[in-house]
């Protein structure tokens, strides 16, 4: 990964542009009108402060005004000042405490008899069992902030820091920077995997590629240090989705650029159970970073299709050049797929379940169905901002077509169909391209989505970029120009909507539409650069034999 020293300028260069971001925003922050922290930070911190601080337990177990657990609903003096987490662990460990069996007169003795065995063994059990029932009984609920619509794990990750006055101010920021600079990390870390695919090309230029793209388009990239440094927390899906890439192609190496093997060169038979993964723990790691990462987003859910397309590619080679079978049968070479998503679902619903034990219904109502059925018909890209904007004035949604204006289905259904296709049909070829084009298509149709958005395809861009030749190199100027540019319109048309009370909205539609349009032709101009690198690399292939 840092395995020469042009990458070790790279990161001391990529922290120090980080830290001096950090510096410039406390600066802004504290000296100008317009501040330079993201809002979305400040809700952050908002939960984990309730987190921490809004569920004392000299207010609820240790409070006369607390009895039971709807004391915390029903009493006004309490429900104004306590915002306890509301699942079950929760609760169950505040009627433990409020019932401690070790005082000397507890609240209930029904259960309880100072001169029996059982009670001893209670009174024993309890003691074990303190710490826990108190750090569950003290955990609040990020959810009494409105608008925190994440999952707790983010407050909680962040809550410790609330101890401190002095800490709070710069952990986050500090937290996702580092995250920023570790998703480089890996990105160099997923290029040294792939480097057998560039083994044909010449190696100063490969090597040149691999150390620089890395460093050049995201550790000093102003955008995603930036984004970071103002309290977004997108660095932390970054850096999962980056991990599950990672771990996922040392477990099952990319495999697509391997020439066929004739029949009679195929070794003897073997029976493929005997088939294992090339590293049993980057498998399970690449399922767990891939359900984490949905957990903290929604979105990564449709790298499903992408994965499951390379671990059919994968398994179809290994049956047929490790266990000599010419044509393998449909279920041995989806097994390993199955294998992985069933994997990934058991993970990702124990960590759902864990969450709501403590959560409760607000997390499923915040965290999850708001992102589902989420309308916001302002400050977003979105070609669908227009259509759900004007669905707000149908009474009631009286009309089928405001209906399906407002309805998430409008956008889901062929988003996440176009989605699948580019998975499924890029991902057995190229793991890492098929995730990027996914993302870009994913980001270009969703419902809802602003300049933040663009990190979740901007992070392959460094790792994709070995992987393309473009005839002209005047020709990637060009795409940037027509990307940047067609963001600089909408932004100057929401300007003039915004803060000077224009209506601007059609012609803000139509740069919508223009944004949108852009977005197809990089795809389908990186897509042809693509194709002439793996058309290069087969022909290298072919003469080096």
């Amino acid at each position: 990964m840092l395995r020469d020293r042009t990458r070790w300028w790279y990161v001391g260069l990529g922290v120090a542009l980080r830290a001096a971001l950090l510096g410039w925003g406390e600066y802004q922050d504290n000296t100008m009108p317009l501040p330079y922290t993201d809002v979305d930070y400040t809700v952050y911190n908002d939960g984990a402060r309730a987190l921490w601080s809004a569920c004392p337990l000299s207010q609820t177990v240790a409070s006369p005004l607390y009895h039971d657990e709807e004391d915390l609903f029903n009493n006004p003096a309490l429900a104004s000042q306590v915002h306890c987490a509301r699942g079950i662990l929760p609760v169950v460990s505040r009627f433990v405490l409020k019932n401690d069996p070790t005082l000397d007169e507890p609240v209930e003795q029904f259960f309880y008899d100072n001169d029996s065995i059982w009670s001893q063994m209670v009174s024993w059990c309890f003691t074990l069992t303190h710490p826990f029932f108190r750090f569950f009984a003290s955990i609040g609920d990020p959810y009494a902030r409105d608008t925190y619509r994440y999952t707790p794990l983010l407050a909680l990750l962040l809550s410790p820091a609330h101890a401190w006055d002095a800490v709070w101010p710069l952990f986050g920021k500090v937290l996702f920077a580092l995250a920023d600079v570790a998703c480089a990390v890996l990105m160099w870390a997923i290029l040294d995997e792939r480097a057998v695919m560039h083994a044909h090309e010449t190696p100063v230029l490969t090597s040149a590629y691999t150390t620089h793209l890395p460093g050049l388009l995201w550790l000093l990239n102003p955008f995603p240090a930036q984004i970071a440094t103002r309290g977004s927390a997108d660095s932390l899906v970054g850096l999962l989705v980056l991990a599950t890439l990672f771990l996922l192609i040392r477990a099952t190496p990319e495999v697509a650029l391997i020439q066929e093997p004739s029949a009679q060169d195929l070794p003897p038979p073997h029976d493929p159970s005997e088939l294992r993964v090339a590293h049993p723990a980057c498998w399970w790691g690449a399922a767990f970073c891939l359900a984490l990462a949905t957990h903290f987003k929604l979105y990564p859910v449709i790298y499903g299709a992408s994965v499951l397309a390379h671990l059919a590619k994968y398994r179809y080679h290994a049956l047929r050049l490790l266990c000599g079978i010419a044509k393998p049968q449909r279920h041995d070479v989806l097994w390993l797929g199955i294998e992985f998503a069933a994997l990934c679902a058991i993970m990702y619903l124990l960590m759902n379940v864990a969450v709501w034990l403590v959560w409760g219904e607000p997390y499923l109502r915040h965290a999850l169905l708001y992102h589902v059925l989420r309308q916001d018909h302002r400050h977003n890209f979105s070609v669908y901002f227009l259509p759900t904007y004007l669905a707000w004035d149908w009474n009631s949604y009286s009309s089928w077509v405001g209906a399906l204006a407002a309805s998430p289905l409008a956008s889901f259904v062929p988003q996440m169909i176009a989605v699948a296709v580019a998975g499924f049909e890029l991902g057995g070829r190229d793991l890492v391209m098929a995730c990027a084009v996914q993302t870009v298509v994913f980001v270009a149709w969703n419902k809802v989505y602003t300049s933040q958005y663009f990190l979740w395809y901007l992070w392959f861009l460094p790792i994709v970029g070995t992987t393309m030749s473009f005839p002209r190199r005047a020709e990637v100027g060009v795409l940037i120009a027509l990307w940047a540019g067609a963001q600089a319109v909408w932004l100057a048309l929401a300007y003039r909507l915004e803060f000077m009370a224009q209506n601007t909205f059609v012609y803000l539609w139509l740069s919508s539409l223009g944004l949108l349009c852009v977005h197809v032709i990089c795809v389908q101009r990186c897509l042809r650069a693509w194709q002439r690198w793996r058309r290069r690399q087969v022909v290298a292939k072919q003469k080096a034999q």
